[in-house]
């Protein structure tokens, strides 16, 4: 099969592929394709963890490539190194200095959200997986995730841009 016609397979037809043929360059396409939002997911959730993980996560599907089960390969691939965040390293919370750019203030805010709130806004977000796959990577109803990520949005935005103002209001002291 030519590297053109490659690249107008789905994920999970190339990777039916590669695991038939175990070919390098079937391989580094399925790679190319979600390495980047692999790695910025894992470096939000636990940057000391995320080149390790991601090594032992590529290596193993590199080396035997397990069934996806019905699943789509990216929604597989987010499971697995969620799995392998949780089970592995505990979450960490990055220390960050206050003040700087905005883009700092939203990592840093990002940072200070709970783990399963973030886990959950990066996934959706970040990652751009419907809420219906996040719910199933954290084990949660649909309703239940939809207001875990509203909830994650709205204290994103208060952090980031302070709680919403509310008007003055004078107390009348009767003496």
């Amino acid at each position: 099969m030519s590297r053109k016609a490659l690249r107008h397979l789905s994920d999970e037809a190339l990777y039916k592929h590669y695991k038939d043929t175990r070919n390098p360059a079937v391989f580094r396409l399925l790679y190319c394709r979600h390495k980047d939002s692999l790695y910025r997911y894992s470096m939000q959730m636990a940057p000391s963890a995320a080149a390790p993980l991601l090594q032992k996560l590529w290596r193993g599907l590199l080396k035997n490539p397990p069934e996806l089960h019905g699943r789509i390969l990216k929604s597989w691939l987010f499971i697995t190194i969620n799995k392998l965040l949780k089970h592995e390293f505990s979450y960490t919370v990055k220390e960050t200095a206050e003040g700087g750019s905005r883009q700092h203030r939203v990592l840093s805010a990002i940072q200070k959200l709970p783990p399963q709130l973030r886990n959950i806004l990066l996934l959706h977000m970040e990652c751009k997986l419907p809420l219906a796959t996040v719910a199933d990577i954290e084990r949660l109803s649909l309703n239940t995730c939809r207001d875990m990520y509203h909830n994650a949005r709205s204290k994103l935005n208060d952090d980031i841009y302070g709680s919403e103002r509310k008007p003055w209001q004078v107390e009348v002291i009767e003496e």
